[in-house]
């Protein structure tokens, strides 16, 4: 008797109180925020790049080793990715591979945060590129390209597109992401001789 009368009274204090109440399985909680964030290691220090042309982070040596016989061809536009200021540089390889290269500097705007998971549908994985954190990014379907991004100040980035070029036969699907790594890389090199 002593012990339904327990367990009675525990029932009955229970009922007022919210912290009795326990969740099911299969009960819905509340949606998390989505992180606005790209979590990576630190920056070993930050590095502006506002006033940096981009079609003069590859050398025309680097150009040669990578494959990119075309003319470097300059542009500016506003980026809807990163949403701020991009100026870019496009330059084309055709031996051994035909590919189409952008190098580009978004500043004033998210910077590698553009590719928080909530933001892109690519798969994207964190890298380093020589000592920066950067993520690589491949967009789901037939990969065609692959995107470095370098994490180089709050809002500003070196981002590498690289891609087939769209001859035959394609570019092995392999070659993509390493040929990104191998511009960044190329690129990143020429940044931190200069500061």
């Amino acid at each position: 008797m002593r012990r339904v009368v327990s367990v009675l009274v525990g029932v009955l204090l229970c009922v007022p109180l919210a912290g009795c109440v326990r969740e099911t399985a299969g009960a819905a909680a509340a949606p998390e925020t989505p992180s606005t964030e790209v979590p990576l290691p630190p920056r070993p220090r930050d590095i502006d790049i506002r006033n940096v042309d981009p079609c003069s982070l590859l050398t025309a040596s680097q150009r040669a080793d990578l494959g990119l016989e075309g003319e470097p061809n300059y542009d500016v536009a506003r980026s809807p990715l990163f949403e701020g200021p991009e100026p870019a540089c496009t330059t084309r390889g055709y031996e051994p591979l035909t590919v189409a290269v952008g190098v580009a500097l978004p500043y004033d705007g998210l910077g590698i945060d553009a590719f928080a998971a909530y933001r892109v549908r690519s798969e994207v994985s964190v890298i380093d590129v020589q000592g920066f954190p950067a993520v690589q990014a491949v967009q789901p379907g037939p990969m065609t390209s692959c995107t470095v991004v370098v994490d180089l100040a709050p809002g500003q980035a070196l981002n590498v597109q690289y891609r087939d070029g769209g001859a035959q036969p394609p570019v092995p699907v392999d070659a993509l992401c390493p040929g990104a790594r191998d511009v960044a890389d190329g690129a990143m090199l020429t940044l931190l001789s200069r500061n």
